[in-house]
């Protein structure tokens, strides 16, 4: 029998899910009030990376609390820092050390939101369609994106945005009702430890074995196709807003609509094929879509056919790289395998759109688009090679210090 994955868990997550991700998404028209204050392609760069770095300082604390004190709380203080972060938007009228500020909380909250989330719905999903269910849950983070050219239809100008953030950060605020409601998971092996059994030092031993299977080989490749991909998406998000309004290539905000759309329409339509197909055979497509993306962008031919080749890269990539963590890491440090995989995002967001955006101040954004396309390619094919020869072999599904055979 095949189990249903809309659970009251599963279903709660989703709304939580979406609300909180309505911050996330809104920050996409950041890069638009920072051109209209006169800021630099290298100081949008840097803006925007500073999420990253609170992301990275909080992120093993988010990991261990997932793990140690629980989902639904991490959750909770999580989207407290996510819509305070928001809120200071109101209050900043130029580049300074205000936006950096409110850019370091909205890190700290959407990194452990980010974590936690994608932790708790993969407690509710068995192996079989861990893949398609991840996929299918990301869905709810993926719909606030289509409603971003709503700024624009609304006749909002990017001065609008200061009023426009905190709003937001309102309804981020309405999604603790979803999450009050989740049942508490705490994760078994955390509470086997605090457990006074005999048997408590032997299980701190496996423990440690565990954290150590994080670095086995058959993770390598998942853990730098997570730094390319995640890579390329801070770029793609961090330029393609401000660059589509200065050639004026339709609606700026149009592209976030066709992403999404692709995003959600191809883990509709196709969301199952991973997990029947073979998860590794849909990292190649999605890495490649997204540097057919980049060259798009940097012809300026059309950012809205851009974004959709973007979104089908996100759509796949994304719930098979997340599905790979889980399925190559013990269960009973799933909460420090995710803050390590969210980690490498927010590694590649701090460095690599400061990086890019120097590149598009000395040239112009073609060039960095055209860097950033060759960069994926390259990823891509260091990615095949590392995949070949250290993937765990055929029907081995858990990797818990050893590799172990799919039952």
């Amino acid at each position: 029998m095949r189990q249903t994955l809309f659970t009251r868990d599963f279903n709660l997550l989703l709304v939580g899910h979406f609300l909180q991700a309505l911050g996330y998404a809104s920050m996409l028209m950041l890069p638009l009030y920072l051109q209209g204050i006169s800021a630099s392609r290298a100081s949008i760069g840097e803006v925007m990376a500073t999420a990253a770095i609170g992301g990275l300082l909080f992120r093993p604390l988010a990991g261990w609390a997932l793990d140690a004190w629980g989902r639904r709380e991490v959750l909770m203080v999580a989207t407290l820092f996510l819509s305070v972060g928001m809120q200071l938007i109101y209050f900043v009228h130029a580049v300074g050390p205000l936006i950096f500020i409110a850019r370091f909380l909205i890190g700290v909250g959407a990194g452990a939101l980010m974590t936690g989330y994608f932790t708790a719905a993969a407690d509710t999903l068995t192996a079989q369609r861990r893949t398609e269910g991840l996929a299918i849950f990301g869905i709810s983070g993926m719909l606030p994106m289509a409603l971003n050219p709503l700024y624009a239809w609304m006749g909002l100008r990017p001065a609008d945005l200061r009023v426009f953030f905190p709003i937001i950060g309102l309804i981020v605020l309405s999604s603790l009702l979803a999450v009050y409601h989740i049942g508490p998971r705490r994760q078994r092996g955390a509470a086997r430890r605090r457990s006074k059994a005999p048997q408590a030092p032997p299980r701190q031993a496996t423990a440690s074995a565990s954290h150590r299977a994080l670095l086995r080989e058959p993770l390598w490749p998942v853990w730098f196709a997570t730094l390319c991909f995640g890579g390329g998406v801070a770029v793609f998000m961090a330029f393609t807003t401000a660059a589509a309004e200065r050639v004026g290539g339709g609606e700026p905000t149009l592209l976030w609509l066709t992403y999404a759309a692709s995003a959600i329409g191809i883990r509709v339509l196709a969301g199952k094929l991973p997990d029947r197909w073979g998860p590794s055979n849909f990292i190649a497509p999605a890495l490649g879509a997204y540097a057919l993306a980049f060259l798009l962008a940097a012809s300026g031919w059309s950012f809205p056919l851009a974004g959709a080749l973007a979104g089908f890269g996100h759509g796949y990539c994304f719930p098979v790289l997340t599905g790979q963590v889980v399925n190559r890491s013990p269960d009973e440090i799933r909460g420090a395998a995710m803050a390590g995989f969210t980690a490498l995002w927010d590694l590649s967001a701090l460095t690599l759109p400061p990086l890019f955006g120097r590149v598009a101040d000395q040239h112009d954004d073609g060039v960095m688009f055209a860097a950033a396309a060759l960069s994926a390619l390259l990823g891509l094919t260091s990615w095949a090679w590392m995949e070949h020869r250290w993937a765990p072999s055929a029907g081995v599904e858990k990797i818990d210090g050893a590799a172990t055979p799919r039952g």
